[in-house]
């Protein structure tokens, strides 16, 4: 059995097809949906989403956010979404580099934590984007 799965960032949809399942970075840890699964909402942190459909598997990057798992599917709502084809992987490696350095500088001067939260989560986008795009990418 098939669920419809919907994908959207604050750029608009970024996807929407039939799948057979799909695997998604819960707050909790990485979890799996089916068709037919007990709806419920959870909170979504940066890493890798992995979409089953029936003759293919697609990978993508994901930032924080939420899914709603429903009875009429499954909506993901994230800060970005990358697939493993739209990934950019010099600028994700750029990235991770300046947020390592905006880190190293936040040990050494006295920073509000909201400015380091800010910098861990830029490092961890770019990690995670770079470690899907390598895993995947051929």
């Amino acid at each position: 059995m098939a669920f419809e799965l919907v994908v959207v960032t604050p750029e608009g949809q970024a996807f929407r097809d039939t799948v057979e399942s799909v695997v998604l970075p819960g707050t909790e840890g990485y979890f799996g949906v089916l068709d037919g699964h007990e709806p419920f909402l959870t909170g979504l942190q940066i890493g890798e989403m992995e979409i089953a459909q029936a003759d293919t598997t697609l990978h993508a990057a994901l930032s924080t956010g939420y899914a709603n798992v429903g009875d009429d599917g499954v909506t993901v709502m994230v800060g970005s979404c990358e697939f493993v084809h739209d990934i950019d992987v010099e600028r994700a490696t750029t990235a991770r580099e300046r947020a390592q350095r905006q880190l190293e500088e936040m040990r050494q001067t006295e920073h509000g934590e909201d400015v380091y939260e800010q910098y861990q989560e830029a490092y961890s986008r770019a990690i995670t984007r770079i470690a899907v795009s390598e895993k995947f990418k051929s």
